[in-house]
């Protein structure tokens, strides 16, 4: 599928001295407030598209009735299904597509429709509906459906109870991406990517093979890493992985060729990858990550139990979690939330909206991702990320070229090591706090672990 499957890894292509890590942690701060009437029935589709899912919803309920019967059914089930509550997004989107006599549009409500029972495990359905999309018109992969086809009578993810508990040591360091070990089919794994930003949990062939995961015949689609490099992506399913002390059923994986993880850096040298846990599986709990501390702590989410909130951060699209950023302390942007990536990065469509500045372009950062694949972008000095209660100035940062599937930007591990960070996939938020400010409120000093308050990262 054309989807990003795994993050991207910093490799500098010219002297130390070109591309600055350093950073500046600060209390988030806006320049101004955004705006009251930003929605209206003129734009509300081009909103949507920037990523103001609140506000369109919010538009939808007041004045949802003055708008085509269709439209407005359509709207709210993609607006509801961004938001995370893709169970309630199925009714409006069933109703749009029966009432929609346009093929594009009917195609389009399929494919979302799709997606809505994609993530709430309901894969045969998310297979007939994606059947429906081809027939319409949109181009999705017979691979793809095959895969969708084979969980159909599976309980996807079954095990553990609502509120089950897990914790594991996470690995982390060069490079610096959070890795956990797991255990496939009772066979130990090793350590594995906590990579919010794949879609789908991935392993390697070999991997796969070893820990005896299930393919799926036929089901077999042609993937894009990093710079739209192509390879073959297999899935398969594994019986049961377990995470701490929890273990999972029904675990759907992606298959990469052996080389498609391995990476060669300046800065981290040489490793490899056996695979990532991805967001389908990871949006099945609430997560602590405590970067300091080296621990990743989970709660198991009830399913049934709608998803979002008022003033969420978090949201989905293109089958992957976004975060609402401000940047240059202008609200707001949506960056693909992405703990498998080490560098935060910036879209040039991004800064076109935030209408900044010119670009250096005198030294450009070459980056690694999936497959080895490498290119040449810019950098951007003086750039400012918000999120939450704090925002982080980069003296550089890499500007990525497109913005397919990760709209506005990225936001990886050069931010997010920064910080306790508490990933409520049931309540859509992702929230932030310094470690020393955990270790103040607990009654502790910030000496007494090692914990500093400068805003250096670790390199």
């Amino acid at each position: 599928m054309r989807r990003r499957l795994l993050a991207v890894l910093l490799a500098l292509a010219v002297a130390a001295c070109t591309f600055s890590r350093d950073v500046s942690i600060k209390t988030h701060q806006l320049d101004r407030p955004l705006a009251g009437g930003l929605v209206n029935s003129f734009n509300v589709e081009e909103q949507l598209k920037n990523g103001y899912v609140p506000e369109v919803l919010e538009f939808l309920a007041a004045s949802g009735k003055s708008l085509e019967s269709t439209r407005m059914l359509r709207l709210t089930g993609q607006a509801l299904l961004e938001r995370g509550d893709y169970r309630a997004a199925v009714l409006p989107l069933e109703r749009a597509h029966a009432e929609e006599g346009r093929l594009a549009y009917r195609g389009e409500a399929a494919w979302l429709l799709s997606q809505a029972h994609y993530w709430g495990g309901n894969l045969g359905d998310a297979a007939r509906w994606a059947r429906t999309a081809q027939s319409e018109g949109v181009r999705v992969p017979d691979g793809w459906v095959a895969f969708l086809q084979s969980g159909l009578g599976r309980a996807v993810y079954g095990g553990p109870a609502p509120g089950d508990r897990t914790a594991m040591a996470m690995i982390f360091g060069r490079p610096d991406l959070p890795r956990v070990d797991v255990q496939v089919n009772d066979r130990q794994a090793g350590g594995i990517v906590f990579d919010t930003g794949a879609s789908i949990s991935l392993l390697t062939e070999e991997a796969a093979d070893r820990l005896g995961v299930e393919r799926v015949p036929d089901a077999v689609a042609s993937a894009y890493g990093l710079h739209r490099v192509e390879f073959p992506l297999h899935f398969g399913w594994a019986s049961t992985v377990e995470l701490g002390n929890v273990t999972l059923r029904n675990v759907p994986f992606g298959i990469l060729p052996n080389d498609a993880l391995e990476f060669d850096t300046e800065g981290s040298g040489s490793f490899r990858f056996i695979g990532v846990l991805g967001a389908h599986l990871l949006k099945e709990f609430d997560w602590q990550l405590d970067y300091n501390r080296h621990r990743i702590q989970g709660i198991k989410l009830d399913p049934a139990v709608p998803r979002g909130s008022k003033g969420q951060n978090l949201f989905f699209r293109r089958l992957k979690p976004m975060v609402r950023a401000s940047l240059f302390q202008q609200p707001w942007f949506l960056f693909l939330f992405d703990t498998g990536s080490e560098p935060t990065m910036v879209t040039r469509s991004g800064l076109r909206r935030a209408k900044t500045g010119g670009m250096e372009t005198a030294y450009p950062v070459t980056l690694e991702g999936i497959g080895k694949s490498k290119v040449s972008w810019g950098k951007l000095s003086n750039v400012t990320v918000g999120i939450d209660r704090f925002m982080i100035q980069y003296k550089d940062m890499v500007v990525k070229e497109e913005n397919e599937g990760i709209e506005d930007g990225v936001l990886g591990s050069s931010f997010l090591l920064h910080f306790i960070v508490e990933i409520r996939f049931g309540a859509m938020t992702l929230t932030l706090e310094r470690p020393y400010e955990r270790l103040l409120r607990e009654g502790g000093s910030a000496g007494e672990t090692g914990i500093t308050t400068s805003a250096s990262p670790r390199i």
